[in-house]
């Protein structure tokens, strides 16, 4: 089943990389992703680096938030975003949800998280290495709300 979903993602992102709009490829810990995943953001715009995207990532746990009754969980991070600035920085505002996948060994877990997003993406004009920073509450936990949560990001954009 993890290698079905794996192979679909990756197949996804794959396909998205070929069109026409600025790319970043980065690796995230916090935010959408839980605690990390790697992940693929495009923007519509194929002549700027603002304007409307999506992004869509892999990522686990690794054993963080696991408990007597969950043990490792696959996350796929997805959603639309809008970057709004000029020049190489701008303020991100986006809507996420996390997918997860998980091992549960009784009781009844959250499959999904909803993750809203409000930051800063830095990336070059034309290509090279982009970070961002991110408010991100977690709604649809486990644990309930999670109003306080934060995520960094670096990659490479082209």
């Amino acid at each position: 089943m993890k290698l079905l979903v794996l192979t679909i993602t990756l197949t996804i992102c794959s396909l998205f990389s070929y069109s026409q709009g600025n790319k970043y490829l980065f690796i995230e810990a916090g935010g959408a992703s839980i605690l990390g995943a790697v992940n693929f953001d495009i923007r519509l715009n194929k002549k700027d680096n603002n304007g409307f995207g999506f992004r869509a990532g892999i990522g686990n746990t690794l054993g963080l938030f696991d408990s007597k009754d969950v043990k490792d969980a696959l996350i796929f991070p997805i959603g639309i975003n809008y970057i709004y600035g000029k020049n190489k920085g701008g303020i991100v505002l986006g809507f996420n949800t996390t997918f997860i996948v998980m091992d549960q060994k009784k009781g009844e877990q959250s499959n999904f998280i909803f993750v809203p997003e409000i930051g800063y993406r830095y990336r070059p004009k034309n290509k090279g290495v982009s970070f961002h920073v991110s408010y991100t509450p977690l709604f649809n936990t486990v644990d309930g709300t999670m109003p306080v949560w934060l995520g960094t990001g670096i990659g490479y954009s082209w």
